[in-house]
């Protein structure tokens, strides 16, 4: 029997484990089929019906749900059977069930599902001992429920594949110490689950040891509660004990629970750069957290970040969404402020999403939801926040991911943002700046992106601080496009200087040198072998 996993990537550096821990857990060959979402449909098709498989299994989410289903509908393989699981078909199978070509679907955990699927395939036998099976019989829904499993430790793991070994150095690698979650936010998909498991810890520091050998760049823990683990302050001082100075982890924590003695151990002896810790703060307006059904201590969970940042040793990543009920844009604006204000290095701006099979979804007309019918079901406005709200939020999103996530700009923008009466409205400002001025935001040169922000910022400091920031940035003799006016003999000076304090050759200076003044300052940067130099000296020293 022709086995066949189908798995479509959001990017190449991805890896999807449902499928590797479906081939590992059966005993029937299988074969992997892995695409991106940017790879054209037509010859996914084409090579699947090559292939032409007895069973086809895919891997559903949210963000290739469409380009799956156009798949699925594509394809003209009338003697395969096609299977599809994932967290995107699990609570609301019925929908795909009738609607696409699709003759089974397995809900919620698939490793022992799928190998007696195979097996009852195999032998032409009844479905009946199939857990988390749905399909249809004589035009009848047969839904046989979700059971999880309970002892994740039976499961063989999916890490030791000789086929991804040559692929481990380029893409990021995704583990598991944990399955569910034990809280119970009604927009999220985690939610559904039963209990949290957890998996024998010392198998999984086995996992990490080969991985990091492998030459794995990036570890991510897929636990959605990463320090729900007893054995989180264990597996992080493993991790520390067997550092490469090559690979990175990151985790999901959540914030307000997490042990301070684990913030100052790692404050202590992590490397600076080895941990990235997501933490997901989403609103702090009680009433909204309370009616979406999150029990966070804000207080404590600000107090935790604040000592995470105090350390400067853990990369920090911060998500908010818009749009939960009850939280109209002056309170969006508040719970953005207040988080920007934390300094974390990375903030990101998500939208409510209202997910097949959750409880936020259930109650949309409690709240007037109205969202996109297609993944991923973003929203579109509610009763307390419009359209426009949302949209201006948006133009926020774009700002903040330019002129804050992407790490262009030291900490000298960050300051002037903080020193603003609101984060939120910088970005909302700069964002309009970018539409009146017709600028595109997409497909833009680092020059642009400091460019735009100098006709913005009415700050001759700053704009100062920005100009040295650029020039520090680039490794070879960057373009410069604003005025910079110094004459050939104040040049000379600064370089006699110069070469009297560093012994500096003139023809290097002359051919690799940007000199730029500033008030009573000189700030000269050399570029020689890919790395640059940068002094400052006063002009009371050379006149």
């Amino acid at each position: 029997m022709k086995t066949v996993l189908l798995s479509i990537n959001a990017k190449y550096i991805h890896t999807n484990n449902a499928v590797r821990l479906l081939k590992a857990n059966t005993d029937f060959l299988v074969d992997i089929m892995e695409y991106t979402i940017k790879d054209n449909i037509d010859e996914i098709v084409n090579d699947i019906e090559k292939v032409d498989p007895n069973v086809l299994g895919l891997s559903v989410y949210i963000w290739n749900v469409s380009l799956i289903t156009k798949i699925i509908d594509k394809l003209k393989l009338p003697n395969t059977k096609i299977i599809i699981g994932g967290p995107e078909v699990s609570y609301d199978s019925s929908y795909f069930l009738r609607k696409h070509n699709v003759d089974f679907i397995i809900r919620g955990e698939g490793e022992i599902a799928f190998d007696k699927l195979l097996t009852a395939l195999e032998s032409n036998a009844d479905f009946d001992t199939v857990p988390n099976l749905m399909y249809l019989k004589d035009g009848k829904l047969i839904n046989k429920g979700i059971t999880e499993i309970s002892n994740l430790n039976d499961l063989k793991q999916p890490y030791f594949m000789e086929d991804d070994i040559v692929h481990i150095p380029n893409k990021v690698s995704y583990i598991e110490s944990s399955r569910g979650c034990p809280y119970k936010c009604s927009y999220c998909l985690s939610s559904l689950e039963e209990k949290v498991r957890f998996f024998n810890i010392e198998d999984v520091k086995k996992t990490i040891l080969y991985l990091m050998e492998k030459g794995s760049k990036t570890i991510k823990f897929l636990d959605r509660t990463f320090n729900a683990n007893k054995n989180t302050l264990d597996l992080l001082s493993f991790i520390i004990d067997n550092n490469n100075n090559k690979t990175v982890f990151q985790f999901e924590i959540t914030g307000d629970i997490l042990d301070q003695k684990i913030i100052h151990h790692l404050n202590e002896f992590a490397p600076r750069g080895l941990f990235r810790f997501e933490i997901g703060i989403q609103s702090i307006n009680a009433e909204t957290n309370s009616l979406v059904d999150r029990f966070q201590n804000t207080e404590k969970l600000f107090e935790n970040i604040r000592l995470i940042q105090k350390g400067n040793v853990i990369g920090l990543h911060l998500d908010l969404i818009a749009g939960l009920p009850k939280e109209n844009l002056e309170s969006f604006k508040i719970t953005f402020d207040e988080v920007f204000k934390l300094g974390a290095k990375e903030l990101q701006l998500g939208f409510l999403k209202m997910l097949r099979g959750t409880k936020i979804r259930r109650e949309a007309e409690i709240y007037n939801y109205i969202y996109h019918e297609n993944a991923p079901y973003e929203i579109i406005s509610n009763d307390s926040i419009s359209e426009k709200d949302i949209i201006e939020i948006h133009l926020v999103e774009h700002m903040l991911d330019i002129y804050h996530n992407k790490g262009y700009f030291k900490e000298n923008l960050l300051n002037y943002i903080l020193s603003t009466d609101s984060p939120f409205m910088f970005f909302k400002e700069i964002g309009e700046h970018y539409i009146k001025n017709n600028y595109s935001f997409k497909g833009y040169q680092i020059e642009d992106v400091y460019k735009r922000l100098f006709g913005f910022i009415d700050d001759e400091t700053v704009i100062y601080s920005l100009k040295k920031d650029y020039l520090r940035r680039s490794k070879i003799k960057p373009k410069i496009f604003w005025d910079n006016f110094i004459d050939k003999q104040e040049k000379r000076k600064v370089f006699e200087k110069l070469s009297t304090d560093n012994k500096m050759d003139i023809n290097i200076f002359y051919k690799y040198s940007v000199v730029m003044k500033y008030k009573n300052e000189y700030f000269i940067i050399i570029y020689k072998n890919l790395d640059n130099y940068s002094y400052i000296l006063k002009d009371d020293i050379i006149n």
